[in-house]
């Protein structure tokens, strides 16, 4: 099974944040749905889209593996998944997702 984000905003606003300071993520590469793509503010829990220099870069599917918690960000810029353009300390909860209804 794959899993993919469908609405960006709406996930972000519902995973916690470690540390509660501005985090500016920039998602890259999700040629669906193009509102995805862009730079967004997270400031504690409150999300909204901005143009700013994002303090990480990285594609849809490279943020899916920390948003819904494979991996934490720190983990994620060790493998090379996501490009820390100016390190904050900041990190998302991670936790395991699970989808229920599957089957």
């Amino acid at each position: 099974m794959m899993t993919r984000i469908i609405n960006v905003k709406q996930i972000l606003e519902a995973v916690p944040v470690v540390n509660k300071n501005q985090l500016a993520i920039e998602i890259t590469d999700d040629d669906i749905i193009d509102e995805n793509n862009g730079v967004w503010m997270i400031d504690q829990n409150k999300v909204k889209k901005v143009k700013t220099s994002p303090d990480y870069t990285a594609s849809l599917t490279n943020w899916t593996k920390v948003l819904l918690g494979h991996l934490t960000l720190k983990q994620a810029v060790q493998l090379g998944f996501i490009k820390e353009n100016h390190p904050v300390d900041n990190d998302f909860v991670k936790s395991g997702v699970s989808f229920y209804d599957y089957f």
